[in-house]
């Protein structure tokens, strides 16, 4: 698996705005070929297990939600099909000033990260080549 990986800050009144924003640009990933994607709203933020709190990595102010996102691919070469497909698509330009106007999109992190263990169900650690 192949993802891109989002950590974006979200001026809290602007959460729905941004919410439908990236529903429908996760659509036009999908129309052109991408597996599909994910956004994930901060379920707790603290400190646990001897780990750091997300709060003391990322700087997010009171007013703001913290959304992750991803988008997934088979794999690099499956990527590396889709995003110019995506990159040319009219509607993701539009999407994306909406996006811009709705966040900083300076404060967004990203990455994008290929799967090299996987553990599902009751089978055991599989190294992923």
């Amino acid at each position: 698996m192949y993802i891109i990986w989002f950590l974006h800050r979200v001026p809290a009144p602007r959460a729905d705005d941004f919410l439908a924003c990236v529903g429908q640009a996760i659509e036009v990933f999908h129309r052109h070929g991408a597996i599909g994607g994910t956004v994930y709203a901060m379920a707790d933020p603290a400190a646990k297990y001897g780990c750091s709190a997300v709060e003391t990595c990322i700087d997010v102010a009171e007013d703001e939600v913290l959304f992750a996102e991803t988008a997934y691919f088979r794999d690099r070469e499956h990527y590396d099909e889709v995003m110019p497909l995506v990159d040319a698509d009219p509607e993701l330009e539009e999407l994306y000033q909406v996006l811009i106007s709705t966040i900083d999109i300076a404060r967004t992190v990203r990455g994008e990260f290929s799967t090299i263990l996987e553990i599902v169900g009751d089978r055991q650690p599989v190294p992923v080549t």
